[in-house]
């Protein structure tokens, strides 16, 4: 017996399931539909089988375990010229129904009833046992249907035309509730199906290839497929299916929802009865409610909410913070840029792919002429490692020739690219997310790109605008290792190596097991420096920290200054570029005590401008004019505080986030130079962190954060100027409003739809006042404006 599978409809009520790949691949319970057809069929000993393809395809959605053979010993039985599989349905109203007599006669055929028609249950499952002699009643080059066109005819001509009441599982998966329902029901034993897992619990089937973390959580039914991970404290609550090489990360949890393959699920993100296709990125604090539909190769933002019942078509992103309330078919393409206020940030090998670093190369390569000179440089690790190979095969495509700088810091990468003229990348993993890649660009001069030509670069990137040139032209890679002995020499040549060494300081550093540490202890040989270092060793693959671990982590290394009796500790993060202090009675400095420290031993002795971001506190204008100089605020991004400090005063600049630039040694936060050049300044002062610390003016510097979207975010602006249209304001970055006793800052962020609102004063009750004041502000502009913004979306 040979079966022929229907399987070309256009399966138009399961999308956006079904937006990019036909209904026999859509999957139940981690096989496609196909899949679990063709197995049926093997069951049964039938193994000649025909699919059609863009004909009655509507059939293929059915999901069974009926007994075909039970059924075709029926038609035989019967003599039948046709067999129908019937099934008895509840609401028959969907189905094409079939009324038979006691032998099994069909008597009638009626398409989707109504109540008033219903006169049998009997659903046609379009599984039907067909002589060869049934194709002698159809029609050359006439497009027919079984149910509508053949069948009837047959009853007409007085043929013998059967229906076989099956007694087996049958789900017609032609809408959303019924695909989930067929997925569940799997689970739950109702339908004979081989599930891809091996069975650990009851109604629990985990791939040997899966990864179930020992804290997490999986409550049956539940299918976590091959290459999935559940991260710690992750909750699965069934009924529920983790598709293929999809991560359900840390606190997020999923109760009666399907995620297809190679999806993410954000840390601390809530599904709850939602489809999630293939790609899907959902990230940290998301929401999705019953009945949402993500389609494959979606962004959510995070701290998203998607509402119940909302579909989103496939390639479309949804803002940080959004609620969407609409589904979203057309509106939307990509995200709103690649970079962020700290360069371009992603998830490894979720956003940023090989595909994309690839991509990206190739853009960044057609931003310059044809054999256009562009180095790069990465840290240690192995993400690093892939994102910088595939960037490199991106640059060569468009005609680029690279140096290849292999490991080397962040602001070693800066250096190198300003002495040498050549625009440069830098790729690391995110020193507050392992999981996470950060890309830099840097121009000719080590800073990073200016507005002009980030945007110049993602045209490039978005309209795929790439130059491809031809195979003589492509470029050629040069590896050039160990180019840090200019920066080595340029720094001690920058230091006065006599007071330093009969200081003879002990100090505690930590390297983080970053590159730093294969750099700095050259330099702190010559200054002979007494130094206990730790974690100095680089790692290929990093182990995630949060907060708290990293805070108690501070803690120690404050313990072992005291313990040993060094002059200061320092921790510097794996780019180089940020550092932590911890005075010589262990004391950990957080980032505002330790830039007002900073700046106390930058401006001693000298005048010149300091330089901040414009929501550093009120603390360093005070500072700053008690030692005859002058604070000068810039806009909040590190990139425009960098620009910044190419001025020819700038004693020291800050991001206010621990990382320090000195402009006259190079236009980079530097922690390897912060570090030697704070060891500098006490060995001239004989001061200590601990007494500068006790000098430090009291300002209460309080700040809150508004949710606003972003197409209020301008009418926010606008009403902060109409309010103080004559009052003493700074534009910087924000709205800044100046008081008697200090200001408030209206400030809204680059890269989420947020509003921050920081106060400082000289008194703790005042700053909290302005800060709940100015809060309410920004949220009744957004409760006005509410009703114009409901589901907010890229275009």
């Amino acid at each position: 017996m040979k079966a022929v599978v229907m399987a070309g409809g256009e399966g138009s009520r399961l999308r956006p399931l079904t937006s990019r790949q036909p209904k026999p691949l859509v999957p139940v319970v981690g096989r496609p539909i196909m899949e679990h057809i063709l197995l049926h069929l093997r069951r049964h000993q039938m193994r000649d089988v025909v699919a059609t393809v863009q004909y009655l395809g509507s059939s293929i959605r059915n999901l069974t375990d009926i007994d075909l053979a039970a059924a075709a010993r029926f038609h035989r039985e019967r003599k039948s010229l046709a067999t129908i599989v019937l099934k008895p349905v509840p609401n028959p109203l969907e189905y094409g129904v079939v009324v038979v007599d006691e032998g099994g006669a069909v008597q009638r055929f009626i398409e989707k009833p109504s109540w008033g028609e219903v006169i049998s249950d009997l659903a046609n499952t379009g599984i039907y046992i067909l002589d060869p002699a049934v194709f002698d009643f159809f029609r050359a080059g006439e497009v027919t249907a079984w149910s509508g066109d053949v069948f009837p005819n047959l009853l007409k001509e007085g043929e013998r035309v059967y229906g076989w009441v099956a007694s087996g599982y049958w789900e017609d998966v032609g809408s959303h509730a019924a695909y989930m329902k067929a997925n569940f029901d799997c689970m739950e034993g109702r339908v004979k199906v081989q599930i891809p897992g091996q069975r650990v619990g009851e109604g629990i089937w985990i791939h040997e290839d899966a990864e179930v973390s020992p804290s997490a959580r999986v409550d049956g039914p539940a299918l976590i497929c091959a290459g999935a991970k559940v991260r710690a404290g992750a909750w699965v609550n069934g009924p529920c299916v983790v598709g293929p090489f999809t991560t359900i990360d840390r606190g997020a949890k999923v109760s009666n929802s399907i995620a297809w393959d190679h999806s993410y699920i954000g840390e601390n993100s809530r599904l709850r009865g939602s489809v999630v296709c293939r790609s899907v990125t959902v990230k940290n604090g998301c929401t999705l409610e019953e009945g949402s539909v993500i389609g494959s190769d979606v962004v959510i933002g995070a701290g998203s909410t998607v509402n119940a019942n909302v579909r989103i078509w496939p390639n479309k992103e949804v803002e940080p913070g959004a609620v969407v309330r609409e589904s979203i078919i057309w509106a939307g393409s990509w995200k709103r840029g690649l970079f962020s206020s700290y360069g371009l940030t992603g998830l490894t090998n979720v956003e940023f792919t090989p595909e994309f670093a690839a991509r990206l190369g190739a853009a960044v390569g057609a931003l310059n002429p044809v054999g256009a000179e562009i180095a790069i440089s990465r840290d240690y690790t192995r993400s690093a490692r892939m994102i910088g190979r595939a960037i490199i095969s991106g640059m060569i495509s468009s005609g680029a020739n690279v140096t290849d700088l292999s490991v080397m810091p962040a602001p070693v990468a800066r250096f190198w690219a300003k002495h040498n003229r050549i625009a440069a990348m830098h790729v690391q993993t995110s020193p507050v997310d392992p999981r996470s890649a950060d890309i830099r660009i840097f121009d000719q001069a080590g800073l990073d790109l200016d507005k002009r030509s980030e945007r110049k670069l993602e045209g490039l990137f978005f309209r795929e605008d790439i130059r491809r040139v031809s195979h003589y032209e492509m470029g050629r890679i040069v590896r050039r290792e160990d180019q840090s002995d200019g920066y080595v020499a340029e720094m001690l040549s920058r230091l006065d190596l006599e007071v330093l060494r009969a200081a003879a300081f002990k100090v505690v550093v930590d390297y983080n097991n970053g590159a730093a540490g294969a750099l700095l202890p050259r330099v702190l040989q010559e200054m002979n420096c007494d130094v206990i270092p730790l974690n100095a060793s680089p790692v290929e693959i990093l182990v995630e920290e949060d907060q708290v671990s990293f805070d108690a982590h501070l803690r120690e290394i404050g313990s072992i200054v005291s313990a040993v009796k060094a002059k200061l500790g320092v921790f510097i993060d794996r780019p180089g570029e940020r550092c932590f202090w911890i005075d010589e009675t262990g004391a950990v400095l957080d980032h505002t005590a330790a830039f007002a420290v900073l700046a106390q031993l930058a401006l001693a002795g000298r005048s010149g401008i300091l330089l901040g971001p414009a929501s550093a506190s009120l603390a360093f204008s005070l500072i700053a004019d008690e030692l005859g100089s002058r604070f000068v605020p810039t806009k909040i991004t590190p990139g425009a505080v960098l620009r910044a400090a190419q001025h020819a005063e700038t004693v020291m600049a800050s991001d206010g986030s621990g990382g320090y630039c000195w402009p006259d040694f190079a236009v980079s936060f530097d922690a390897l130079f912060s570090t030697v050049r704070v060891l500098e300044m006490l060995a001239k002062t004989r001061g200590s962190l601990s007494s500068l610390r006790g000098r430090i003016p009291v300002v209460a510097h309080e700040s809150a954060l508004v949710f606003c979207p972003w197409d209020v975010k301008g009418r926010v602006m606008r009403a902060m100027m109409e309010r103080h249209l004559r009052d003493r304001v700074d534009l910087t970055d924000g709205v800044k409003v100046f008081f008697d006793d200090g200001w408030v800052l209206v400030v809204p962020d680059a890269d989420r739809p947020e509003y921050h609102v920081i106060a400082s004063t000289s008194d703790a009750v005042r700053s909290r006042a302005l800060v709940e004041e100015y809060s309410g502000l920004v949220r009744s502009v957004v409760e006005e404006m509410a009703p114009q913004v409901e589901a907010v979306v890229e275009t």
